[in-house]
């Protein structure tokens, strides 16, 4: 039987914190989410964004002196929020040498951490909060400095494939006409599309139509990460939307040029309580193995998306 002292937990410590970070880093690679946030280290309990929005146009200045133009006039802050997730590893188990049925527990933490982050953005589709503007990030009325109105919800003709090929030229437009803050086109091109499950084939059959009243019924490709492309569009399917019938048309452009934004503070770490000689850990018989890490999402221009609602 094994000896449970300090000196084995710590070896067995360092063993998970390996396997962990494995398939953290593993997993992480398969989430197609990533692509929609602007990563940003913070290096306090909050972030303050002031430079959301456009920077001033450039200007012939042969003959002159350029207008010099500071952050613009928003303030933006997101506050890291505390994430944790803890197992219970029963003191027996390490003293039979049991490592082979704990493992596959600090892979799911591993898997667990690599997610999270994947959830809150995508409860951010229906429950986005507001805009830096100070306004509701998906709406009919707004003006970004001296930009014209921004609509970003479209009201669909439905999820039939012709009636989305319809709103998605009627999005793809709108999204092109949409002006920054000195007023000027920003031409934006809508490459990815955020589908409920129950219409990722119709979206799929609307983007790989063959001839006139001919549609391609073949399957839907396979992912792990659960994007696909289909006439250069990205596709991810967001299991977490409630209403089966919106889809969201975004523009993904380099890393400071997406939709949403994660924060990270502090990377998600497995932590534990295993000092062997402990009151409680005598008493109980058991140890703590826990992920923690610190971090927020938010959205960032809301010029980057279009909700289609179709009732």
């Amino acid at each position: 039987m094994t000896v449970v002292s300090s000196q084995f937990l710590e070896g067995v410590l360092t063993n998970f914190q390996a396997l962990f970070a494995r398939e953290f880093q593993a997993a992480s690679a398969l989430q197609g989410w990533r692509e929609l946030a602007m990563p940003i280290s913070s290096d306090g309990e909050q972030n303050t964004y002031e430079w959301f929005g456009t920077v001033p146009l450039m200007g012939d200045v042969t003959h002159g002196s350029p207008v010099i133009s500071g952050l613009n006039e928003y303030n933006f802050s997101v506050v890291n929020s505390d994430f944790q997730a803890v197992i219970e590893v029963q003191r027996k188990a390490l003293e039979r040498d049991r490592l082979n049925l704990i493992t596959p527990r600090i892979q799911q933490l591993g898997q667990e951490a690599a997610m999270h982050p994947g959830r809150l953005i995508f409860n951010l589709f229906e429950t986005p909060g507001n805009a830096f503007d100070g306004a509701a990030f998906f709406a009919n009325t707004r003006v970004i400095g001296a930009s014209a109105n921004v609509d970003n919800i479209l009201v669909g003709t439905g999820t039939t494939v012709a009636q989305v090929q319809t709103d998605l030229a009627a999005a793809r437009a709108q999204m092109r006409l949409y002006q920054d803050d000195q007023g000027r086109p920003m031409n934006l091109i809508g490459n990815t599309i955020v589908v409920h499950p129950d219409i990722e084939q119709i979206m799929w059959q609307a983007l790989n139509v063959q001839q006139a009243g001919l549609q391609n019924n073949s399957a839907i490709p396979a992912s792990i990460s659960g994007v696909f492309s289909g006439q250069s569009y990205r596709i991810v399917v967001n299991p977490q939307l409630t209403d089966a019938n919106d889809w969201y048309l975004l523009h993904i452009g380099g890393p400071a040029f997406r939709p949403f934004v994660l924060q990270t503070e502090k990377m998600p770490v497995l932590e534990s309580d295993t000092n062997p000689d402990t009151r409680e850990n005598i008493l109980n018989r058991d140890f703590i193995y826990s992920v923690y890490g610190r971090y927020a999402v938010a959205v960032t221009d809301p010029r980057l998306a279009i909700r289609t609602t179709n009732s």
